[in-house]
């Protein structure tokens, strides 16, 4: 869905999201109007009493002291109460978005997470979430006290006071809530603007750091450093931009506040009020400064709040690439997979054109293609990551459309080229797939893919901790143990995409050899640009351009000398 860019519509987005956490707010709201109208009656009485003392008039200075310090600790509690109910709903409010953005990025993967970094989705999952902790901790109760005690009090001043006094202040105390509404529209640009540096700063410091091995072995730092210059440049333009239109905002806010406090006092000298009088008009100026800079004060962080609240609802309201059919087909009679004239189109590039396929049950196949070819859109294909614009893919006679996702994933396994662990321990990666696993069950897929010497040596053995990245570990064995995670789970049929690239010759043999021997049934789909690796008598389909370009026996096509025999030669 296309992000929506006005605030109000965010503001209903983020109420309709957690409604039922906001009740507790009117606490807060009350706290800090009766907060703020206690400080003008603490500035009033004080301003009250210098004047009094210096027109020589007795004071009963331990009542005095007492009210002073009485409202000084009733103000305390009360900015503590409006402090801590506002951010216990802002806290709960921001749990719920973050759990909301993970059940609702779940369905949407992996498709959402191509074309974007892990360290942008991190920081949309972090720091763009805890930003909108203004707009639920600092947005209401600031809003409505803006308003309400401004009234109040010009209501009392005007009433008991005097009237010119009021109305001399009431039209600089509305321009001071004028001022950050009339700026909205900038501040909001360049709050967006900002938001959106931030995170293209975060991604591409993910990107280096996760990438550090094969920067450094690519001699390429003086280039990503240039570029992550660039990058910081940018966020400091967009930065500056946002600082020079709070500057102006809050450099018109003090001016209207100084310009009020000469109209008090010129209007107080025409009509001849009394010095007490006066002062009690200027104190009463001077103490809606709170209030009204609320206003300012949180005009910029609502706005970077709602910045990066409509960043993380381009993920929440995200529309799924692949859904449950709504009427489950039958299940497969076996694992044999079929492409149909499938077509499959990025950005209006044809990835997949009219490839049709089959991949027999228990069978190890191949998909072989120059980089860009397609191969790995077409493994994409098989467990749904993604459906085909025209065409069909079927699992025993079944189109996988009709099968419910859970089942469908259960039967097929992909394997990345570049995979991820999480923190944790090796046993914990291992039953990502299969919770209830067995020790045995995770030492023999261990032992499947070669790697069963490797974890006997290891002092703590399955539980011995590894990286996100898989850094402790070589790129080699990272590969092994995603292919060992998968196995754990017991798919029918195992999809590599190019998942054993990193392993040496005779490392990839042994464990292809493993595979075949230990899990005989097992249908394996293998995606790679090793072409010279295949035996003669494998299943190979040969993609060019997203296209066909030939399929059959790896020794038949070798003996053709087409495009098999020209990809193998330059393997």
């Amino acid at each position: 869905m296309t992000a929506p860019t006005g605030r109000l519509d965010l503001a209903r987005w983020l109420v309709g999201h957690t409604r039922r956490l906001l009740p507790p707010l009117a606490a807060a709201v009350v706290a800090r109007i009766v907060n703020q109208l206690l400080g003008v009656a603490l500035l009033v009485l004080a301003a009250t009493a210098v004047v009094r003392a210096a027109a020589g008039d007795e004071l009963a200075t331990g009542p005095l002291l007492l009210w002073l310090v009485g409202i000084a600790l009733a103000k305390a509690l009360l900015r503590y109460l409006e402090h801590f109910v506002g951010h216990g709903v802002a806290f709960a409010a921001l749990q719920r978005l973050r759990e909301l953005l993970f059940a609702r990025l779940i369905p949407q993967a992996p498709a959402a997470t191509q074309g974007r970094a892990g360290a942008e989705l991190t920081a949309r999952a972090t720091r763009d979430i805890d930003r909108v902790e203004v707009f639920f901790a600092h947005t209401l109760p600031p809003a409505v006290s803006a308003v309400v005690v401004p009234i109040a009090a010009l209501a009392w001043l005007g009433a008991t006071v005097s009237g010119p006094l009021a109305l001399a202040t009431a039209p600089f105390v509305l321009a001071s809530l004028v001022v950050p509404l009339a700026a909205g529209s900038a501040t909001w640009r360049a709050a967006r603007r900002v938001a959106d540096a931030r995170g293209a700063l975060a991604a591409r410091l993910g990107d280096d750091i996760q990438g550090v091995r094969e920067v450094l072995a690519l001699g390429a730092p003086p280039e990503r450093l240039a570029g992550l210059d660039r990058t910081d440049r940018a966020l400091a333009a967009a930065r500056s931009a946002a600082g020079r239109v709070q500057a102006l905002r809050g450099g018109a806010t003090v001016l209207l506040q100084g310009l009020g406090l000469i109209a008090v006092a010129l209007v107080g000298s025409g009509t001849g009020a009394p010095a007490s009088t006066l002062a009690v008009a200027l104190a009463t100026a001077v103490a809606l400064w709170g209030p009204t800079r609320g206003i300012d004060d949180f005009a910029t962080n609502l706005d970077a709040s709602f910045a990066a609240a409509e960043r993380i609802r381009r993920i929440i309201d995200g529309e799924p690439a692949v859904t449950d059919p709504a009427a489950p087909g039958p299940s497969p009679a076996d694992a044999a997979l079929e492409l149909r004239d499938v077509t499959v189109r990025h950005g209006g590039v044809a990835a997949l054109d009219r490839v049709s396929a089959r991949f027999a049950a228990g069978a190890w196949s191949y998909v072989v293609g120059v980089s860009g070819s397609g191969k790995s859109t077409l493994g994409s294909l098989l467990p749904r990551g993604r459906d085909p614009q025209a065409g069909a893919v079927t699992l025993g006679g079944v189109d996988v459309r009709a099968l419910p996702l859970g089942e469908l994933r259960r039967r097929v396994a992909i394997v990345s080229q570049r995979p991820t662990l999480l923190s944790g321990t090796i046993a914990e990666n291992l039953r990502l797939a299969s919770p209830d696993a067995g020790e045995d069950r995770l030492r023999a897929a261990l032992a499947d893919v070669a790697l069963d010497a490797w974890i006997d040596g290891l002092p703590e053995g399955l539980h011995a901790p590894v990286s996100a990245r898989g850094t402790s570990i070589s790129g080699g064995q990272l590969q092994r143990l995603a292919v060992a995670r998968a196995l754990v789970a017991d798919p029918e049929i195992l999809v590599l995409d190019e998942a054993l690239s990193q392993l040496d010759g005779p490392t990839a043999d042994l464990v292809r050899r493993r595979l075949r021997d230990r899990h005989a049934g097992l249908t394996v789909v293998e995606i790679t640009h090793r072409a010279d690796l295949i035996p003669d008598d494998a299943a190979v389909l040969v993609l060019d351009a997203g296209r066909v370009a030939e399929s059959g026996p790896a020794g038949s096509l070798r003996a053709a000398a087409g495009p098999f025999a020209r990809l193998e030669a330059r393997a």
